[in-house]
């Protein structure tokens, strides 16, 4: 009787020291610093600028996250872009997480232009990883811009590196409140490969298009149409 207490006692103090294993590592403080160059800076769709450099840290805690994201474009000295950011992820299930959060948009040269934009979205852990999202922002343009994507994604295994192939595709639609809407489109490869514990170096290249003959009077490098091939390369270092 008295080996089975023990037994029972030890069985549970595993059990529980587990739990208390996993809740810390759930809760634990991580930090991720990234610097990348990019042949064209496109957003949404829009083409901003040409080479550029883009670094960036996020820290996480639990499922809480914020991070101060950054773009330099190489050619000119127009100013820089920088992005605050915040959010909250939430597992509805297994498969099934939730995500909401804030970003402000800061631009050097240009602080009229700065704005402030909520964002929720859900992704399914299942076949191709589908997520949707919807960012609102009531301070750009005349009224606000409303954008709305859906994504899917697919990983093979490159073993001969040790690495995968990462294949995603994007479909954005844009709403400016009264003005303007249009469609954008984003195909992506990319190989990340780790080089120690806490460093990978990733590799790849976008194709992005919009729907051009829809857009009217953005101010962007090229008036708006967009049909351009980028090429990325990024290292990220983790703490």
């Amino acid at each position: 009787m008295i080996k089975k207490t023990i037994l029972a006692l030890a069985a549970l103090t595993a059990g529980v020291s587990a739990q208390a294993a996993d809740a810390a590592q759930a809760s634990a403080l991580s930090v991720t610093a990234d610097i990348s160059y990019v042949s064209h800076y496109v957003f949404r769709g829009l083409l901003v600028a040409d080479d550029s450099v883009q670094p960036s840290i996020e820290a996480t805690y639990g499922d809480f996250y914020a991070g101060v994201w950054n773009s330099n474009d190489l050619n000119t000295d127009s100013g820089s872009e920088t992005d605050l950011y915040a959010g909250y992820g939430y597992n509805v299930s297994e498969s099934i997480k939730l995500d909401v959060g804030v970003t402000r948009y800061l631009y050097q040269g240009q602080s009229s232009g700065d704005t402030t934009e909520l964002y929720v979205g859900a992704s399914i852990d299942t076949l191709l990883k589908p997520s949707f999202y919807a960012y609102f922002d009531n301070e750009a343009g005349i009224s606000g811009v409303a954008t709305y994507t859906a994504s899917v994604g697919h990983s093979i295994a490159l073993d001969i590196i040790g690495s995968s192939l990462d294949l995603t595709a994007l479909v954005g639609f844009v709403n400016a409140y009264d003005y303007q809407e249009y469609v954008y489109g984003v195909l992506s490869a990319a190989i990340p490969y780790k080089l120690s514990e806490n460093a990978t170096l990733t590799v790849g290249v976008d194709y992005v298009a919009n729907d051009d003959d829809q857009i009217d009077g953005v101010n962007t490098l090229d008036g708006g149409s967009v049909d351009e091939v980028v090429y990325k390369v990024g290292l990220a270092i983790g703490f």
